[in-house]
């Protein structure tokens, strides 16, 4: 069931509307009542992709790989980062663990949220933070929802679109990217997605996959976009100047082999309009 914390954040991604309300017929569903779209909840995750009238044909081919390889992942991925990437997988734990505690009790947005490997050991602690999770991929979802079925915290899967997150302006205090901007399609428009969704002051981090970092991760990057999956970042200064066009400031960023690391917050617009001078970081 969803609960009424979730639904209130939420809104139509077809006529981004606020009026979503769960629907009373034998399935469950949530229907729009503004434009009367019903978007149905499968096993507990509501699919909130827009439908098109003509499908779309895919650019890449993201969404095919991370079906075929989601009931493996969390055993490919360390490897993968270990070995390829060559960045520890507990530097992605430790970046989750931040990121929640900077959403402060209110909303906390994974997106892309994978199968949760990250994110599960350390939610704990974070009883009054509402987290949800927002996947393109089914199958990723479906292994997500198996690893938070028996953790003691309030964790809502969602299916989405990045570029049309149905989720109201200003609803989220923290959101987090784990290697997410490097599979997004068109980055511009879903960063500045993310933009909408923060609330003044709110934060944005999370990595992506760079090249020009280490010489056996560019080959692998390489094949990666030659055969359509990934449409791939250049280099840390690349995403460095997306991300500061939405924009976003406080922009902080490391690499760690051909992983970057990055944190930014969300301008504060009361605070740009007082006459009183911010002082400088540090």
């Amino acid at each position: 069931m969803i609960s009424t914390e979730v639904l209130d954040v939420l809104q139509c991604p077809t006529c981004l509307s606020g009026s979503l309300s769960l629907g009373a017929g034998r399935r469950p569903e949530l229907i729009c009542e503004a434009c009367e779209v019903h978007y149905p909840i499968i096993d507990g995750i509501p699919d909130l992709v827009v439908q098109q009238p003509v499908p779309q044909q895919a650019s890449y081919r993201t969404e095919t790989l991370t079906n075929a390889i989601a009931g493996i992942f969390d055993y490919v991925a360390p490897v993968l980062s270990m070995a390829i990437w060559r960045c520890s997988p507990l530097l992605y734990v430790d970046l989750e663990n931040r990121a929640l505690g900077r959403a402060n009790g209110g909303i906390f947005l994974e997106a892309p949220i994978g199968t949760g490997v990250t994110l599960s050991p350390v939610i704990a602690p974070y009883h009054d933070v509402c987290i949800i999770g927002v996947d393109k991929s089914w199958k990723m979802l479906h292994q997500a929802a198996k690893r938070f079925r028996n953790v003691d915290a309030r964790v809502q899967l969602i299916r989405a679109d990045y570029e049309r997150l149905p989720l109201k302006s200003a609803a989220v205090q923290s959101l987090q990217s784990i290697n997410g901007l490097h599979v997004f399609t068109d980055r511009l428009a879903t960063l500045k997605e993310f933009r909408r969704c923060i609330a003044d002051g709110g934060h944005l981090s999370g990595s992506a996959l760079v090249r020009a970092q280490e010489e056996v991760a560019d080959v692998f990057l390489e094949r990666y976009e030659r055969y359509g999956i990934y449409p791939m970042l250049r280099s840390p200064e690349f995403l460095i100047q997306e991300m500061a066009a939405v924009p976003f400031e406080d922009i902080h960023f490391s690499t760690h082999g051909a992983v970057m690391f990055f944190t930014s917050q969300a301008p504060d617009s009361q605070a740009a309009e007082s006459p009183e001078p911010k002082a400088a970081n540090a």
